[in-house]
């Protein structure tokens, strides 16, 4: 509850609505694009890996590899690196729309 938490919470805040309200004005429709995927967005980044598999000793196929059938979701899932192409298809459908993310990037990052 510090001061400068309190004041970058207020200030995210208060540009994310004005986003929602200046697409929202103009008619758009808000897509909120899945955060978990198994598909890599055009190889926009390294992404971090969601699993189910125990980190210490997964199981593994006859080739060696991660054997993601006991995963939870069957196959490699990730975190999203964009939403893109859940807009593309949406906007075939609903024209004006646009995304707000999250997205995420496996990426250094020396961001103080």
């Amino acid at each position: 509850r510090t001061n400068t938490f309190g004041a970058v919470f207020r200030v995210r805040h208060a540009l994310a609505f004005a986003v929602h309200k200046f697409f929202n004005d103009k008619g758009f429709l808000y897509l909120q694009t899945p955060i978990i995927t198994a598909s890599d967005a055009e190889g926009a980044g390294e992404m971090f890996r969601v699993t189910t598999l125990p980190f210490e000793n997964p199981p593994r196929n006859e080739d060696g590899a991660i054997d993601f059938k006991e995963d939870f979701f069957g196959r490699s899932t990730n975190l999203t690196v964009s939403g893109q192409l859940e807009g593309e298809l949406a906007a075939t459908a609903f024209a004006d729309i646009y995304t707000f993310g999250p997205t995420f990037r496996a990426e250094n990052s020396n961001t103080p």
